[in-house]
């Protein structure tokens, strides 16, 4: 089980990003929390099986609409309450 916290960079909002990225989270089974920032990144908390995270990532570059020119991954702390994933705002 792994959490990481990650920052998309590039055509990441008003496409459907963070929805997308629900569904394709609730397939996997992983949990945590997607959010817009006011810079136009988006800020995403996933939790999971490594490989599950791996195919979530996988899954947003090949979405028509989002186009991800970078994005910042680092391990943070699991939480182990939570139980879904959630879109914030």
């Amino acid at each position: 089980m792994k959490r990481y916290h990650i920052i998309f960079k590039g055509r990441v909002q008003g496409v459907g990003f963070r929805y997308t990225s629900k569904r394709i989270a609730d397939r996997y089974g992983l949990t945590g929390t997607v959010k817009n920032l006011y810079d136009g990144n988006v800020e995403c908390f996933i939790q999971g099986e490594e490989k599950d995270i791996d195919e979530f990532i996988e899954e947003l570059n090949n979405q028509s609409y989002i186009r991800i020119e970078s994005m910042d991954k680092s391990e943070v702390d699991i939480k182990d309450n939570e139980s879904s994933y959630n879109i914030i705002g």
